[in-house]
C-alpha cells in the first residue's frame, strides 16, 4: 500500500470508534426518542448522553450538576453541588481497544505502518475533542483535556498489540523511509541492551512478564465463568428489577446496552472477590466471600446477580488464585529448564514472586480502572480496593506460583503433550538406538564366523 492508501485507511478504521462507540447507544436512544417521546423531547439530550457515556468509558471524568429542585427530590447526599463521575463502563473501552487491534492489524502488512499508526491515533483525538465539544451542557460537561488523550490512548493501546506482528525486523529499512529507518535503528539498540542483560536476570524478567500475564488471564477467566453462573442463577431477580422499572421495550435494549458495557467491570470486581477483599458499591457497604452488606444501589437490574458471601465458606475462596498460580508455575517450569537456570534456587524464588509482583500490578491497574466515582455521596466510592487487590494477589500468586516452579513437571512431558514433537523425537532417537544395537550385534556376529 502506498503512503495516501495507507494514510486513508487508518483514518477510516479509526473514524468508526467514535461511529460504533456512539452509536451502540445513540441508535436505541434515537428510536426512543422516535416511537415513545414522539419528537416532543430535545434529540440533543439523548446525543448527550450517548456521548458521555463514550466518554466515560474511555476514561474521561464527566462533572455533572444538578438542578436544586431535583437534587432535594433524589434525596442523595451531596447531589445538591457539583460532583465528579469518574466510573468507566470498560465495555467502550474493550470496544476501543479491539478497534485498535483490528487497525493495527491491517496495518502491519503495509510498508508505511508508522505513518497509518499516526494518522488512526490523531483521528480519534479529533473525535474526542468533536464528541466532549458537542457534549457539554450546564448539568455534565466532559473534561476536554482528558477526552483530547484517553480515547486515544486506549485506541493506541490496542493498535501497538497487534502493529508490529508481521514486521520483518531482520530486512533492512528502506532508505527513503526515514520513519522505518528510525524503527530499526530503535530495534538494533533494543537489542543489543537485551543482549548484554546477564541470562539470569533475563530469564528472570521473562518468566515474570509471561506468568503474571498468564495469571491475570486465568483468574479473570473464572471471575468471568462466575459471573455468567451468577447472572443464570439470579435471572428471576433480575426479571423482577427490569419489571419494576417499566422501561418498555425500546428502553429495555438501551438499558440492556449499558449494563453490558459495565459486565468487564463486574468480572474485574469478581477477581476481586476470589482474591479476598471484594469490592465497594458505594462507602461503607462491602461485597466479600465474608458477606455482603450494601445499602442504596442505583437502579441496575444486573446488580441483582451480587454474589452473597456465606461465612461457613469464608475465604476459602482464595483457593482459586493459589491453584492458579501453581498451575502457571508448573507451566513455565519447562522454559526455567530450557535457560539452564532449572537448578538455581535463587533464579527459581526469583522468578515466581516476580510472577507475583507482575500480576499483582496488572490485577492492580485493572481494579483501578473498573471503578470510582458513580456518583454523589457514599457512590464516591465503587470498585475494588487497589491497594488491598494487589498485597492479596501478590501474596497468593507469589508462594503459589514459587511452589508450582519447584514441582513443575519435566520439559519432555510439556513438549510431548504440547506438540507432539518430543514424543517423535524420542522415538526416533530410540530406533536409532536401537538400530545401532542390531548392526553392532550383526557385525559381532560375522565376526564370530
Amino acid at each position: 500500500m502506498n503512503r495516501p492508501f495507507t494514510a486513508f485507511l487508518a483514518f477510516l478504521d479509526a473514524l468508526l470508534v467514535g461511529v460504533l462507540g456512539v452509536g451502540i447507544l445513540l441508535i436505541p436512544l434515537t428510536i426512543l426518542w422516535l416511537t415513545q417521546f414522539e419528537l416532543a423531547v430535545d434529540f440533543g439530550a439523548f446525543w448527550r448522553v450517548a456521548a458521555n457515556f463514550w466518554l466515560l468509558g474511555n476514561g474521561v471524568d464527566l462533572l455533572v450538576t444538578i438542578d436544586p429542585t431535583l437534587a432535594l427530590q433524589l434525596a442523595l447526599q451531596g447531589a445538591g453541588v457539583p460532583f465528579e463521575i469518574g466510573f468507566a463502563p470498560l465495555g467502550m473501552a474493550v470496544l476501543t481497544v479491539l478497534l485498535g487491534w483490528r487497525s493495527g492489524r491491517r496495518l502491519a502488512d503495509s510498508e508505511h505502518r508508522l505513518l497509518g499508526a499516526a494518522v488512526g491515533v490523531l483521528t480519534v483525538v479529533a473525535i474526542g475533542w468533536l464528541v466532549a465539544s458537542g457534549a457539554g451542557s450546564d448539568s455534565a460537561r466532559p473534561s476536554i483535556v482528558q477526552a483530547l488523550f484517553f480515547p486515544a490512548a486506549v485506541y493506541a493501546i490496542g493498535m501497538a498489540t497487534s502493529l508490529f506482528s508481521r514486521a520483518d525486523f531482520s530486512a533492512a529499512a528502506d532508505p527513503a523511509d526515514p520513519a522505518g529507518q528510525a524503527v530499526d535503528i530503535l530495534t538494533r539498540s533494543l537489542r543489543e541492551i537485551v543482549d548484554r542483560v546477564p541470562a539470569p536476570v533475563a530469564t528472570v524478567v521473562s518468566l515474570a512478564a509471561r506468568g503474571g500475564a498468564m495469571a491475570v488471564a486465568g483468574l479473570t477467566a473464572v471471575a468471568g465463568i462466575l459471573v455468567f453462573v451468577l447472572i443464570l442463577g439470579h435471572y428471576g431477580q433480575i426479571i423482577s428489577l427490569y419489571e419494576s422499572l417499566q422501561s418498555q421495550l425500546v428502553g429495555g435494549i438501551a438499558l440492556t446496552m449499558g449494563q453490558l458495557s459495565i459486565v468487564p467491570n463486574m468480572v474485574v470486581w469478581a477477581t476481586s472477590w476470589l482474591l479476598g477483599p471484594g469490592f465497594a458499591l458505594g462507602s461503607g457497604s462491602v461485597v466479600s466471600p465474608l458477606g455482603t452488606q450494601v445499602g442504596l444501589l442505583p437502579g441496575l437490574p444486573i446488580l441483582g446477580a451480587l454474589p452473597q458471601g456465606a461465612p461457613a465458606i469464608g475465604y476459602a475462596v482464595v483457593v482459586v488464585p493459589v491453584v492458579v498460580g501453581f498451575v502457571v508455575g508448573v507451566v513455565l517450569k519447562p522454559r526455567l529448564t530450557a535457560a539452564g537456570a532449572g537448578s538455581s534456587p535463587l533464579v527459581l524464588v526469583l522468578s515466581g514472586i516476580g510472577v507475583g509482583v507482575v500480576g499483582a500490578s496488572m490485577l492492580g491497574l485493572l481494579a483501578i480502572w473498573s471503578g470510582g466515582a458513580a456518583g454523589p455521596g457514599r457512590l464516591v466510592d465503587v470498585g475494588p480496593d487497589p491497594a488491598a487487590v494487589w498485597i492479596w494477589s501478590a501474596l497468593e500468586l507469589g508462594p503459589s506460583a514459587v511452589l508450582g516452579l519447584t514441582v513443575g513437571l519435566t520439559r519432555r512431558f510439556f513438549s510431548r503433550t504440547s506438540d507432539g514433537t518430543g514424543a517423535e523425537a524420542d522415538s526416533d532417537g530410540g530406533l536409532d538406538g536401537l538400530g545401532g544395537l542390531d548392526r553392532a550385534g550383526a557385525d559381532a556376529d560375522t565376526n564370530k564366523l
